[in-house]
């Protein structure tokens, strides 16, 4: 939590990062170890990173088989308080009942279901989704899909270019499971009108009132020109993460009747990939995206007044209140008559113990 004090002193608090990876990709290797220079110490700031929400990448590439390379994951990570496991999913050639069966041998060891419609090449209309999200809208568990957009050098979006992981096409997807949160990863990826898209789409799913999305800040807004002076200088400029704020808060539409719905967005990295993954500049770096974030929040003249509050809630309190861990899933068929025999089983003996009493 965030506490302003005397001379506008800040108590920096704790952070959920609720996008983080191992696994290979692209030819890189990315490990627990990697993460755990963000956990284990206190970031320059003075932020604590409370928690980080890991998928394996190798499952999501069909490199490992979907119930070795979650049950790994957890091994893994299984003696840190420090990180949380999303199911990481590969429905073009995985199975459903895998995952089932990973909930049923670890109930609530995973706080959700991981897509990438990208690296399995896999369009949003293909069924073999469905018996994935059927599993998750029957035990309303959230499921993170990547989101990308193909931009070009000036961030307009590229007409006629098969962007299988659109927000879009998402968000048709996520109305035939409402009950189901879907969390849209990066907020549309690419750049400027990508990330309007995926922005557009958070709003009308409101406004319509015919799904349930969210989304994570991972990658929006980075790359961009600095000064090199951070943080007593000049900040990168955070422009959709403001605008989503705003749009989600209704500031500045005189019909928005929705109330506060900043809640549906929240911080993510996307560590230890890529700029994160550099031994010398990773500490520096994740530190100056989450200090451009806050600098933003604090000095834009429509936010500045509840700032702690938003930082509050994008870096720790959304992630928290969305994901929770104590999911029971429905049986697969095949364990159902056993759990239907051991319920009889358990009535009959509280009516004997019952007789016994008398």
């Amino acid at each position: 939590m965030n506490i302003s004090g005397i001379n506008n002193t800040v108590f920096l608090g704790k952070i959920i990062d609720t996008h983080a990876h191992i696994g290979k990709l692209n030819g890189q290797s990315y490990k627990k170890s990697q993460l755990d220079v963000f956990v284990k110490k206190t970031l320059p700031n003075d932020d604590i990173i409370d928690k980080m929400y890991v998928s394996n990448i190798d499952v999501l590439t069909a490199t490992e088989d979907e119930y070795i390379g979650n049950k790994k994951t957890l091994k893994i990570f299984k003696n840190s308080k420090k990180y949380e496991i999303l199911a990481s999913c590969s429905p073009k050639t995985g199975n459903i009942d895998k995952i089932k069966r990973l909930y049923l041998e670890f109930p609530n060891k995973f706080i959700g279901l991981k897509f990438h419609p990208s690296l399995q090449d896999l369009s949003l209309t293909d069924e073999k989704y469905k018996p994935y999200l059927e599993f998750a809208n029957q035990n309303k568990i959230p499921c993170l899909f990547h989101t990308e957009v193909t931009v070009d050098n000036k961030g307009q979006i590229v007409p006629n270019v098969k962007n299988i992981s659109d927000p879009e096409a998402i968000y048709k997807l996520a109305k035939k499971y409402k009950n189901t949160p879907f969390i849209l990863a990066h907020l549309g990826a690419g750049w400027n009108e990508a990330h309007d898209k995926a922005i557009d789409v958070l709003i009308q799913s409101i406004e319509k009132g015919d799904a349930n999305l969210y989304a994570d800040i991972s990658w929006v807004d980075i790359g961009l020109a600095h000064n090199g002076n951070f943080p007593k200088g000049e900040h990168r400029s955070k422009e959709h993460i403001i605008k989503a704020i705003k749009k989600l808060k209704g500031i500045g539409d005189e019909n928005w009747k929705y109330g506060d719905q900043s809640f549906r967005l929240m911080f993510g990295s996307d560590a230890p990939i890529d700029r994160f993954s550099n031994k010398k500049d990773r500490i520096k770096e994740y530190t100056k995206y989450i200090d451009d974030i806050k600098f933003a929040i604090r000095n834009d003249k429509e936010l500045k007044f509840n700032a702690e509050s938003i930082i509050d809630n994008l870096f720790y309190n959304n992630a928290q209140n969305l994901y929770q861990k104590e999911i029971l899933p429905t049986a697969p068929e095949k364990f159902g008559a056993m759990k239907k025999l051991a319920k009889k089983i358990v009535i009959l003996l509280n009516k004997i113990l019952k007789f016994c009493k008398i």
